[in-house]
C-alpha cells in the first residue's frame, strides 16, 4: 500500500507539472479547416427559418429541467412500483470487458436511447458526467428505430456535426465537427484511429456498430494527431454471454436491397468462450442513374475470458464496396429554386457507365486485451492492422461550353489505384485507489501507428499543362448520351507515403469528497513523414525545357520528408451535485500533421511550349495546433435514462491548411492561416414517459478566417467564414411505442432536421442555401417478429449539399432525396 501510494504521489506530481506546461497561460488559437461556421452576422431569413426548430429544440430541453430537477417526471416504474413493459426482445450486446470504449453498456445501447458510461472521454470507464468535454452516444436502439443505413444517418442529430457536407457521396465518411473537417483524422473503431487518406478510408457499416461515442473538442491529450473539432468513436458489436440470434431482409428505395445476420452466445459450458458473427449483403442503386450501392460485410469476433478478471477478444471484419460518383458538380443554374430541370438533374449521371466505378475491399484484424490485476491495477492492450484496396475510375465535369448556356459541360477521366495499410497499437495502465474522501483514477499509455499509402494516378486535368486532354468527350446533360470513348489514361502521379507515430500519454482523475473532479491529461508525439512522388507531367515539362534548352529548377524526382514533435492535453475541473447536475469547465491543445505537402513554382511563357512551370518544388506541412476553452453544464440524473448537455466554447487553430488553387498540379496546399471558432451546443437524449423517447440538440457557430497567406494572384479570405460549414444546425426526434393493450408494440417516429445556410468558396460569394428535412418510422413488435418501415427526408425536400468553383461555372452537388425501406427482422 505504501509502495501504491509513492507510485501515485510521483503520477500526480508528473501530471501537475505536465499540464503547467501545456497550459502556462489559457489562451485560445484560431482554427482553419477550411470548415468553419458563420461569421458573427446571421440574416434576417435564416433567423426566420431557425425560429420553429430553435423554438422546438431549446423549448424541449430547457422545459424539462424543471422536472428532472425535482427527480419525478421521467421515473421508469409505473404507479405503483409496477415496472414497465419491456416490448422488443431483449438484445445484450457486448462482453463488458471495457476494451476500446466498451464498457459493460451494451445491454443499454441495444434497449434504450441513454447510457450512462463512455470510456472515450478518458480512456477509463467513466460516467458521461465526469467527462470535463462535450460528449454524447448514439445507441443501437436508436439506429435501429431511425433505420439508420449510413454514417450521416447515424449522426443526424447530434451536436455540432455535419456528416454529409458535400451532399450525398458514397465512396467514403465524411464529418465536419465544431466547424472543422474531421474526415481524415476524426474517424475512430473501438479506440483507435482509422485514418483516410485520398480516396482510400474504412467506411463505417452501421449494422456492426454497437453504439458511436461523440466527442466533441480536442482530444489529443488521449489519442494523439487530430484537428480541435473531435472524433466519433464506433464501438463494435461484441461476442455476448447469452445467445443472440438474429437475422433481418428489407427493401427500399432505388431497389435496394439487404440481408443481414447477427448471431452471439458462449461456445462452451462454462460459457469461458465466446462468439459473434455480424453479416450483411446490399444490392441495389442510388439517386444516381448508373450508380450501384452494394456492400458485402462481414465481422467475426470470439473472446475468451477464463476469469472475471482476464478477457482476450479476437476481431476481424472484411467489406467489399460498389459503387460510383454520387458526388457531381452540376451546374449551378439548374439546380436552383425555379429551374424546371432541378428535380431532373438530381439523378444525372455525369460519366459514362462502362467505365466509372468506385470499387473498394476492406480488411481489419486485431485483438483487445485487458487483466485486472487486484482492485488497483488493470492493464489493457487493443491492436488492429486495417487495409484497403481502391480502384476508382472517375468522370468529372471541368467547364461549360457556354457559359450563357451551361447544359453542355467539358469532362475529365482519372483513374487511382491505391494501396493503403494502417498499423495501431495502444498500451495502458490504469491504477485506482482511496485516499479517505479522495478517489484517483490514474492513467499511463504508449500508442504506435504507422500508415503505409501508394497511389497510383493516371489521366486528369494536370496534362493540359502538355496539351493533352480531355480523354473523355463532352456530355450535353439536358439531354445525355452516353456510350461515348474514354481515350487511354497516361499516369500521371505516382505516391508514396509513410508516417509513424509514437506517442506517451498520462492521465490523472482525482474526485475530492464525490463533487470535486479535476481530471488532466498530458501528451507527448513524435511524428515522421516521409513522401515521395515521380509525376510524369512535370517531368515531361522538364524534359521540354531542357531540350529548347531554356533554364529551369524542376527536379527529377520530388520528396518532402518531415520529423515533428508536439506536446497536447486537456485539463478540466467538474462539481458533482447529488442530482445529477455537473458544471464543468475545461482548456485542451490538439496537435495534427497532415500527411500533404506544400508547393512552391514559377510560372513563365516559354516560346513553343507555353505557359508552363519553371520550377515546382514540394515542402513539409507545419504541424497544425488548436486550443478550446470550454464551460458547460450537464444533467444526468441517477436511476433515470436521462442526458442533457449545455456547452460554450472557443476554439482556435493555427497552422492552418487551405487547398492551394495557384499550384499548377491541382494537388498541394498552402498554410500560415488561422481560424476561430465560437459556438454553443445543446443536446438531450430522454426516456420522456413510458415509451416515450426524445433526441434534440441544436448547435450555434460563429466562425471566421483571422489568418490568411494567400498565394500570390489569390484574394485573402481574412473576416470569411470557411467553406461547407452551416452556422446553424438543429434537430428533434421524438418517438412513441405503445405499452399496453391491443396495439402494444407499434411505434412510431419522427424527426425535423434544420441544416442552415453555408458558402462553396473562401470569399462567400458561393452561397448554399439552408433546407429542412422530415423523417419518420412506423414500427411494429410481436414475439420475435419486428416490421418497420423508415422514411429519411419523405417530404423529398430538393436541396444542394454543396457547391464549389469550377473552371468557368459554378458546381452544385445534390444532397440525397426521399428514401424509404421497409424491413423484417426475426430474434431468438
Amino acid at each position: 500500500m505504501n509502495r501504491s501510494t509513492r507510485c501515485i504521489d510521483r503520477e500526480i506530481s508528473f501530471f501537475t507539472n505536465q499540464v503547467c506546461a501545456v497550459f502556462p497561460t489559457i489562451k485560445v488559437f484560431p482554427m482553419s479547416d477550411g470548415m468553419l461556421l458563420s461569421s458573427g452576422t446571421f440574416s434576417h431569413k435564416a433567423v426566420s427559418g431557425m425560429r420553429c426548430l430553435a423554438g422546438v429544440s431549446t423549448v424541449a430541453l430547457l422545459a424539462m429541467v424543471p422536472a428532472l430537477w425535482s427527480g419525478e417526471a421521467f421515473a421508469q416504474a409505473a404507479p405503483g412500483g409496477t415496472a414497465a413493459v419491456q416490448l422488443d426482445t431483449l438484445s445484450v450486446q457486448g462482453s463488458g470487458n471495457g476494451s476500446g470504449g466498451g464498457n459493460g453498456g451494451g445491454v443499454t445501447a441495444a434497449n434504450s436511447y441513454v447510457v450512462p458510461r463512455s470510456m472515450s472521454g478518458t480512456k477509463t470507464n467513466a460516467t458521461l458526467r465526469e467527462i470535463p468535454q462535450s460528449v454524447s452516444v448514439v445507441t443501437q436502439k436508436q439506429l435501429e428505430d431511425r433505420g439508420a443505413e449510413n454514417l450521416a444517418d447515424a449522426l443526424a442529430y447530434s451536436a455540432g456535426i455535419l456528416a454529409s457536407p458535400q451532399g450525398q457521396d458514397g465512396r467514403f465518411d465524411q464529418l465536419i465537427i465544431r466547424g472543422f473537417d474531421q474526415t481524415q483524422r476524426g474517424i475512430y473503431k473501438d479506440g483507435m484511429r482509422l485514418p483516410q487518406t485520398s480516396f482510400s478510408g474504412f467506411p463505417i457499416e452501421p449494422y456492426g456498430v454497437e453504439r458511436i461515442d461523440v466527442l466533441r473538442g480536442p482530444t489529443s491529450g488521449l489519442f494523439g494527431l487530430n484537428d480541435p473539432g473531435g472524433l466519433v468513436n464506433f464501438i463494435t458489436k461484441k461476442p455476448t454471454v447469452e445467445p443472440l440470434r438474429e437475422i433481418f431482409s428489407s427493401y427500399g428505395s432505388f431497389n435496394r436491397k439487404q440481408f443481414g445476420f447477427d448471431l452471439s452466445g458462449p461456445l462452451n459450458p462454462e460459457k469461458t468462450i465466446l462468439y459473434r458473427i455480424t453479416g450483411l449483403l446490399r444490392e441495389g442503386g442510388t439517386q444516381v442513374d448508373y450508380t450501384p450501392l452494394d456492400r458485402i460485410y462481414i465481422a467475426p469476433a470470439v473472446t475468451f475470458a477464463p476469469s472475471a478478471d482476464t478477457s482476450l477478444t479476437v476481431l476481424g471484419n472484411y467489406q467489399r464496396d460498389r459503387t460510383g460518383d454520387t458526388f457531381r458538380a452540376i451546374p449551378r443554374e439548374y439546380t436552383r429554386g425555379s429551374n424546371p430541370n432541378k428535380s431532373e438533374m438530381r439523378s444525372r449521371f455525369l460519366g459514362e457507365p462502362g467505365f466509372s466505378r468506385f470499387l473498394a475491399e476492406h480488411f481489419e484484424g486485431g485483438y483487445q486485451f485487458s487483466h485486472r490485476f487486484d482492485d488497483h491495477w488493470t492493464v489493457r492492450q487493443n491492436l488492429r492492422y486495417a487495409h484497403a484496396s481502391t480502384d476508382y475510375n472517375a468522370i468529372y465535369s471541368t467547364g461549360v461550353t457556354n457559359p450563357a448556356m451551361p447544359n453542355t459541360v467539358t469532362r475529365e477521366a482519372q483513374t487511382w489505384l491505391e494501396d493503403y495499410g494502417v498499423f495501431t497499437v495502444d498500451t495502458q495502465l490504469q491504477h485506482d485507489a482511496q485516499f479517505g474522501n479522495i478517489k484517483n483514477t490514474a492513467l499511463l499509455g504508449v500508442d504506435y501507428s504507422k500508415i503505409n499509402n501508394k497511389s497510383d494516378q493516371y489521366g486528369g486535368t494536370s496534362f493540359g499543362l502538355l496539351g493533352i486532354g480531355p480523354f473523355v468527350g463532352p456530355l450535353n446533360i439536358l439531354n445525355p448520351v452516353y456510350g461515348q470513348p474514354v481515350a487511354q489514361l497516361p499516369r500521371s502521379l505516382l505516391s508514396r507515403l509513410q508516417q509513424e507515430q509514437v506517442g506517451v500519454y498520462a492521465q490523472d482523475q482525482v474526485k475530492f469528497y464525490d463533487r470535486w473532479l479535476l481530471s488532466m491529461n498530458a501528451r507527448y508525439d513524435w511524428v515522421t513523414t516521409k513522401t515521395d512522388a515521380q509525376n510524369p507531367v512535370i517531368d515531361t515539362v522538364r524534359q521540354m525545357l531542357n531540350a529548347v534548352p531554356f533554364p529551369n529548377g524542376i527536379p527529377t524526382s520530388f520528396g518532402a520528408n518531415q520529423d515533428a514533435q508536439s506536446y497536447s492535453g486537456r485539463v478540466g475541473l467538474s462539481y458533482l451535485f447529488d442530482n445529477g447536475l455537473t458544471p464543468y469547465v475545461s482548456a485542451a491543445r490538439s496537435f495534427n500533421v497532415l500527411p500533404v505537402f506544400l508547393q512552391n513554382s514559377t510560372i513563365a511563357v516559354v516560346p513553343g511550349i507555353g505557359a508552363v512551370p519553371l520550377t515546382y518544388n514540394i515542402t513539409p506541412a507545419k504541424p497544425e495546433i488548436g486550443e478550446t476553452i470550454e464551460a458547460g453544464v450537464k444533467f444526468q440524473p441517477p436511476g433515470q435514462a436521462t442526458s442533457v448537455l449545455f456547452s460554450v466554447f472557443n476554439t482556435k487553430k493555427t497552422n492552418a491548411l487551405f487547398f492551394n488553387p495557384s499550384d499548377p498540379l491541382q494537388q498541394a496546399f498552402y498554410q500560415n492561416g488561422e481560424v476561430e471558432v465560437k459556438g454553443f451546443e445543446s443536446e438531450a437524449t430522454v426516456d420522456l414517459l413510458d415509451g416515450l423517447k426524445l433526441i434534440s440538440s441544436f448547435t450555434v457557430l460563429q466562425a471566421e478566417v483571422t489568418k490568411d497567406n494567400a498565394p500570390d494572384g489569390n484574394p485573402s479570405a481574412v473576416g470569411k467564414r470557411p467553406i461547407q460549414v452551416p452556422n446553424f444546425t438543429a434537430a428533434t426526434w421524438l418517438d412513441y411505442t405503445i405499452q399496453t393493450g391491443m396495439f402494444r408494440g407499434l411505434g412510431i417516429g419522427g424527426g425535423v432536421r434544420y441544416i442552415g445556410e453555408s458558402f462553396g468558396d473562401p470569399q462567400n460569394n458561393i452561397r448554399v442555401p439552408d433546407y429542412v428535412l422530415f423523417d419518420a418510422s412506423l414500427r411494429y413488435t410481436y414475439e420475435n417478429w419486428r416490421f418497420q418501415v423508415a422514411a429519411n427526408n419523405i417530404t423529398d425536400r430538393v436541396y444542394v449539399g454543396t457547391c464549389s468553383q469550377q473552371v468557368n461555372f459554378v458546381g452544385c452537388n445534390y444532397g440525397e432525396g426521399r428514401r424509404v425501406t421497409g424491413s423484417v427482422t426475426y430474434r431468438w
